[in-house]
């Protein structure tokens, strides 16, 4: 479960879980951090970030609720209404 989803090239969203309980990432524009926890799925608990506008960036990932690993690696995001707001690639795979 543990890595990093998505890919750190410039503006590009991305998330990492982290051993100790953390996740930090990127939207775009914006760091996010918070805590993740395993469950059947990974949940994302206090999920926040900073603030800055970013002309033509959608910052879909900001609003990650949970996250649901999918066959190939990827990891689908969804809301807290349980709706998918998109999907990132596992580190070192293709998308």
């Amino acid at each position: 479960m543990l890595g990093l989803w998505g890919s750190k090239d410039h503006r590009q969203p991305w998330l990492e879980l982290l051993h100790d309980g953390r996740v930090v990432g990127h939207d775009g524009c914006n760091r996010l951090f918070g805590q993740w926890a395993e469950a059947a799925d990974v949940d994302f608990i206090a999920l926040g970030g900073t603030r800055m506008f970013c002309e033509g960036v959608d910052d879909w990932l900001s609003r990650a609720a949970t996250g649901k690993l999918q066959d190939d690696g990827s990891m689908a995001i969804f809301d807290l209404k349980e709706k998918e707001l998109g999907i990132l690639a596992k580190e070192g795979k293709n998308s």
